[in-house]
């Protein structure tokens, strides 16, 4: 690039501002970034001086840099704890201005802006007591909590779990379900961060909005100050949740850019689409050898995919790899799709993998050596904050509705890295949403109205919201007895089911006090009885995974003696058709949707008709896969179970110990460390060392 090349782009720039039109101009002074770094040329005084006028500060290069950028980037560089300085963008700096002073901010930003960093530097500037941040998934509260416990592990305790015991200072990371779990045991919050908080609405997530609400309005009432995080928002209707928080939007201030290639309109008029997308997604990753996320939209076509890239792209033949493949063949069986993927150096990410298989890949991800593409539905939006340098976009739907046009630039905003890679490249198989602002509208549905304590709602309500509360307090006053509800309507457990829920399981269980069919025999060892009262609430529930359960339920009594391999072996050994991915879903489904509605059903029942068995011990190995407490929590810290039972045999550390918190065995985990773990343990594979290293990497 010759320097009178430079000298006009910046000339562009210049006019560019001159004329306010600064989102213009820093998208132009990005792409010359972009070009400079690609040729390996340094940025002249000039460049650095555009730079600092489009207020991209962390870009400034000090070597160089004119004393007057030189000044602006250490003037703009802030503590994010743990010893770590980082220049902060001009419009970083300004929401973390706006948060020191106190204020509520609901921030709209791109994915892209490092919403991250301003968090860290509250914490290390101010030095609150608690703070929570609400997180939609468990993946982000894992990687939310390896930064944070970077930085801030000496001064605060890190909870991600429902067990935990506070301490003096605190930070808790959790999804919006197992915030209820303090509800009470705080008697002030600092800070309450909510990320992804657009989630509050039912037009973004139907079946999660009203926890999410419920939890912002619990937790909402001791908070000193909120901060709640969403990107691409144009503007909030006005609402009760976010009333008196200053609304901070910065959707047009780019760190990086995306170039989007519309390849769908290269498809001739006879051509089949599948074969046309099947050839271009080929044809991208054959030629574009980098990191690359691909969107597939649902899991059919996640297995679609992997079967195209599994026949058609080369092995990618290194050790890391190829003990990925080996350690995968051994613990989940030569037929998971993976075991094959892993081998040509493609991951996949659909929410229903173990969770420490999930970040295994995530990791894999980010090395040079490791995965070059992850096939994801949406979950990869909000799972983790991984950025790639190039996004297909196989499908235009979520599931089976065509997506709007904000989970479109939610998706393709994982293009591109903040410092890595300038301009994110995008590729469309089919046609996007056209462009629209998105206008969040946060209701106040009827399930999180009827939550509401009438004497301390926590949020603004009006009369008819009022009479609601109070007819609902004295249903199910007078159908459970006042003493009853007041004892269980603070239940976390219980907090969890919808009000709407609510009333009909205590109507079903008053009309029929043998339902569900063979409910005492949970309270039994016997896993083949456990068949009947669980495909009843699965029936109930009505998520098509009665047939799948009834199977299944037999088997993840023996999780934690078998591997998934074993227990899928058997299955198929019997006759049965289930794929490992069938078992992944089930076993996420008895864990999570299953526990929460049987926990309720179990305190009704037992209230209702004292002489009820108490299933207490079931819904407590059923809620950790029948894994030990501790080995089901680590699996969130990316240490896989068949390891855990491996350490455990080593004699070194009890992961059987129901007593524990995981935050006490972690402590162990440090003080006999990775060498001597690793020597202890017999065979050892060396994927498994691997995966050590990443765990100790989030714990030290």
């Amino acid at each position: 690039m010759l320097e009178s090349e430079v000298f006009d782009i910046c000339y562009n720039i210049n006019e560019l501002i001159l004329n306010s039109q600064m989102d213009t101009a820093r998208t132009e002074v990005i792409k010359l970034l972009d070009r400079l770094n690609r040729e390996g040329k340094e940025y002249s005084p000039m460049v650095n001086h555009f730079i600092r006028e489009v207020g991209l500060f962390p870009y400034i290069d000090k070597n160089t840099a004119s004393w007057q950028e030189q000044a602006v980037f250490e003037a703009y560089k802030t503590d994010l704890g743990g010893g770590e300085q980082k220049t902060l963008h001009s419009a970083q700096s300004r929401v973390l201005k706006r948060l020191l002073a106190g204020d509520n901010i609901a921030l709209s930003a791109p994915t892209s802006f490092g919403k991250s960093f301003i968090i860290d530097a509250f914490i290390s500037i101010r030095k609150p007591d608690n703070v929570v941040i609400i997180v939609p998934t468990i993946a982000l509260a894992d990687e939310t909590r390896r930064r944070i416990e970077h930085k801030f592990s000496e001064m605060y305790k890190i909870i991600t779990t429902t067990d935990a015991t506070l301490r003096e200072r605190n930070i808790l990371i959790l999804p919006q379900e197992r915030s209820f779990a303090y509800v009470g045991k705080f008697e002030s919050i600092d800070m309450l961060i909510v990320d992804e908080f657009y989630n509050a609405s039912s037009s973004f997530d139907d079946s999660r909005s009203t926890s999410l609400l419920s939890a912002m309005i619990e937790l909402g009432k001791i908070a000193k100050q909120k901060y709640y995080l969403a990107p691409n928002i144009h503007n909030i209707k006005e609402n009760v949740f976010t009333k008196g928080m200053q609304f901070m939007r910065f959707t047009d201030f780019k760190t990086v850019i995306t170039m989007a290639s519309k390849v769908y309109e290269k498809m001739g008029v006879d051509e089949n689409k599948n074969d046309f997308k099947a050839t271009k997604l080929l044809d991208i990753l054959r030629k574009h050898k980098t990191k690359t996320l691909v969107y597939a939209g649902s899991y059919d076509n996640i297995n679609t995919i992997s079967k195209l890239l599994t026949n058609n792209m080369p092995n990618k033949e290194n050790d890391l790899l190829n003990n990925f493949y080996d350690w995968l063949r051994i613990n989940y069986g030569e037929s998971f799709s993976l075991c094959n993927l892993s081998r040509i150096g493609v991951g996949v990410y659909n929410g229903r993998m173990h969770r420490s298989l999930s970040q295994i890949q995530v990791k894999l991800f980010e090395l040079r050596n490791g995965i070059d593409t992850i096939v994801s539905t949406s979950s990869i939006i909000e799972g983790v904050n991984t950025q790639a340098e190039q996004v297909v976009v196989w499908s235009n739907k979520n599931g089976n509705r065509k997506f709007d046009y904000f989970t479109y630039r939610n998706i393709i905003g994982r293009a591109g890295r903040m410092l890595k890679y300038f301009v994110g490249k995008v590729y469309l198989l089919e046609e996007p949403p056209a462009q629209e602002n998105t206008i969040l509208d946060i209701e106040f549905p009827e399930d999180v109205v009827e939550m509401l304590d009438s004497e301390n709602p926590g949020v603004e309500i009006n009369d008819e919201q009022n009479n609601q509360i109070k007819e609902y307090e004295s249903y199910m006053s007078e159908t459970l007895g006042k003493d009853v509800f007041n004892k269980i309507r603070n239940n976390s457990l219980i907090k969890l089911c919808k009000p709407s829920q609510l009333r009909f399981l205590v109507g079903k269980i008053k009309e029929n006090r043998n339902w569900p069919n063979g409910f005492e025999s949970l309270a039994s060892t016997n896993s083949y009885y456990w068949r009947n009262p669980i495909s009843d609430v699965a029936d109930m529930l009505g998520d098509n995974m009665k047939g799948l359960m009834k199977i299944a339920i037999w088997k993840f009594p023996q999780n934690w003696q078998k591997s998934m391999a074993e227990i899928h072996g058997e299955l198929v050994k019997d006759g049965y058709e289930f794929s490992q991915e069938d078992l992944f879903h089930a076993e996420r489904y008895m864990s999570f949707n299953l526990c929460s509605i049987l926990n309720v059903i179990s305190i009704l029942k037992r209230l209702i008709y004292p002489d009820t068995p108490d299933i207490s011990l079931f819904l407590a190995k059923a809620a950790n896969a029948f894994l030990p407490k501790l080995v089901y929590q680590l699996e969130e810290y990316g240490l896989p179970r068949t390891l855990s039972r491996k350490i455990q045999n080593s004699g070194l550390i009890d992961l059987e110990n129901d007593e524990m918190e995981v935050s006490d065995i972690i402590e162990e985990f440090k003080k006999i460390g990775y060498d001597k773990l690793t020597e202890s343990i017999q065979d050892i594979h060396p994927f498994e060392k691997f995966i050590l290293k990443y765990f100790y990497s989030g714990i030290s």
